[in-house]
């Protein structure tokens, strides 16, 4: 019985159960909310039979939901939302979020201030929209493996030596570009070095993806040590040295720089540069191994990789672009950190696409738990194509956890209490 406001309650009828003829459950439709009956323990009427008649199931007519309003904003913005959204990265998705987000990188690059230094008025337009497109899908591509390992509460599936790599990298990168973007003695200094007219390719759009990106990268990386994702996998000795010998060789070129034993500090800028494409060409190594060995890319946001590649080929097209324009091509000689590091990105994209949709496709997912640690610390999650990593036991009641579509369980397998 459903009541209303005082105002609606003596036009609402009330709707109480009978037994037909056949024995089958019907429903009674009376003007007065106090004549309803009262009903035994067995559902059969006892006291205060209806007056009304009993209607079949049949006869009612169904409530169909109310339409929603604004469908088409909803659907329009839905697709702005499928790289955020989306964890299986078929066809349809893809097209409908890349032309999202080149929407998206169209309007900021028309609307953001142009590089005056280009000398043809419409490919410095073209050249805005580039960058900022590029710039939109570098950043967002942090986002949906931050998501995924939200939504999971886990990092299984991600490599700890790609998170921790990437820290590091990130902040040689975003200390390179800021360098070059605001300080007048790292510019005076190339100016030097590669002519008077040579100009610095460095832009806003560089710096801003530098530092948003080091950001989300400690973010991933605070997800790791919250899901206790270093208790599964210990970091790999061979990366603890790398890192360690990173931080030495930074100091020691920096006691150089100060000592005068260096030219000047646009040689350690270039020295982080470097250190950035070495950490970008062997970051990614361990992921591409930990797939390999799972046979699954499960736990790792395929869109990561969509939109790294996007990125990383967007950018090498506006730096050949800018240095066509200026008729100058040092902007590629001088600026090894931006070239290298979109050429690397996109060689090992392609292995990750090779992986995700042709060696281990969506439906042959690999063990969870292969090199992560024990089903406790995998935790269940979302993976893609919709399937989860739910803990089982099997008949011998061997904890084990699998990835399988949600809800099928076999007849001899139980879930383990999640709260355990």
């Amino acid at each position: 019985r459903h009541r209303g406001t005082e105002a609606q309650s003596e036009s609402i009828m009330s709707a109480r159960r009978c037994k037909g003829a056949g024995g089958q459950l019907h429903v009674v439709l009376d003007d007065d909310p106090a004549s309803a009956p009262l009903l035994s323990a067995d559902g059969d009427h006892h006291v205060g039979e209806p007056s009304g008649a009993c209607i079949s199931p049949s006869s009612v007519p169904e409530m169909t939901p109310p339409a929603p309003r604004h469908p088409l904003l909803r659907r329009v913005g839905s697709s702005f939302c499928i790289p955020l959204t989306d964890q299986t990265g078929s066809p349809l998705k893809i097209i409908v979020g890349l032309f999202s987000l080149a929407i998206v990188g169209s309007t900021i690059g028309s609307i953001m201030p142009k590089d005056q230094t280009l000398p043809t008025p419409w490919y410095r337009l073209l050249s805005s929209i580039i960058g900022y497109t590029y710039f939109c899908a570098w950043s967002i591509s942090f986002y949906p493996q931050v998501i995924l390992n939200f939504k999971r509460k886990s990092t299984a599936g991600l490599s700890n030596e790609f998170s921790v790599l990437n820290v590091a990298g990130f902040a040689c990168y975003a200390a390179y570009t800021i360098s070059f973007y605001f300080s007048n003695t790292i510019q005076r200094q190339y100016k030097e070095r590669h002519g008077a007219d040579a100009e610095i390719t460095v832009q806003s759009n560089d710096v801003a993806f530098a530092v948003h990106a080091f950001v989300l990268c400690c973010v991933q990386l605070s997800q790791i040590v919250l899901y206790r994702g270093f208790d599964a996998a210990p970091i790999a000795i061979a990366v603890k040295i790398g890192l360690a010998t990173w931080l030495v060789v930074c100091v020691i070129f920096s006691a150089l720089v100060m000592g005068k034993h260096l030219s000047s500090w646009l040689d350690f800028l270039y020295m982080l540069s470097f250190v950035k494409i070495t950490i970008s060409l062997f970051k990614y190594m361990p992921q591409v191994g930990l797939n390999y060995k799972r046979k699954s890319t499960c736990g790792w946001n395929v869109w990561n990789v969509l939109l790294d590649f996007t990125g990383g080929t967007l950018s090498i097209v506006q730096q050949i672009g800018d240095s066509w324009d200026l008729r100058d091509f040092s902007a590629v000689t001088g600026n090894p950190a931006k070239t290298a590091l979109g050429c690397v990105s996109i060689f090992f994209d392609l292995i990750f696409f090779l992986q995700h949709y042709v060696l281990y496709p969506d439906d042959d997912h690999g063990d969870m738990n292969s090199s992560i640690g024990d089903s406790a610390d995998s935790g269940g999650g979302i993976c893609s194509g919709g399937a989860l990593t739910e803990p089982l036991l099997n008949a011998d009641n061997k904890d084990y956890t699998e990835v399988r579509p949600k809800g099928k369980l076999s007849s001899e397998e139980t879930p383990i209490v999640e709260a355990v």
